[in-house]
């Protein structure tokens, strides 16, 4: 990576605990604890967004790289350092976004396994829209833990032409 043009879709939809899920997994060639500081330190997680003040609370605002000006409130539901971060994002109209990370020892040994899931009750509509996005923020995470440029991954490479794999229509009549 990075690759230019569309790319291929790694997720999926499943029927989850909690409904209808995007679900994407990556086995990332860094140790869980490695990957943990990208997905929790302020100064690492730049691959996705920002956030301000202190997680010890409970929450903190978080600020996508795609919405910088529009941060919202981020409630931090479960942490397990290094395997597992649950957290709810409430969007800037309000709607709350359900995340699930898990993060495992890769079964070769080295590495680790990332396991991102998000319920989309409610918004099965937008699937179509968001895992791309997802496909999207786990590319640069695995190309910033390599040392990257992040901002060579262009979200035209991913959007619309992931479009039809995260619909749910499509997937029924699969």
């Amino acid at each position: 990576m990075p690759e230019t043009g569309p790319r291929e879709p790694t997720g999926t939809l499943v029927d989850g605990p909690e409904g209808l899920t995007i679900q994407i997994q990556r086995t990332l060639g860094h140790p869980p604890e490695d990957v943990w500081a990208y997905l929790t330190d302020p100064e690492l997680l730049r691959w996705y967004g920002t956030y301000t003040g202190d997680p010890a609370s409970g929450s903190v605002q978080l600020a996508m790289v795609e919405a910088p000006e529009a941060p919202g409130k981020c409630v931090i539901e479960v942490c397990e350092r290094p395997s597992r971060l649950d957290v709810t994002l409430t969007d800037p109209e309000g709607a709350d976004w359900r995340l699930r990370l898990s993060l495992d020892h890769a079964e070769s040994g080295a590495g680790t396994e990332l396991v991102f899931r998000q319920p989309v009750a409610g918004f099965e509509t937008m699937t179509g829209d968001v895992g791309p996005g997802w496909e999207y923020y786990l590319d640069r995470l695995t190309l910033a833990l390599g040392g990257g440029d992040v901002e060579a991954v262009d979200f035209a490479d991913y959007h619309p032409a992931q479009r039809d794999h995260y619909t749910p229509e499509t997937l029924a009549g699969s």
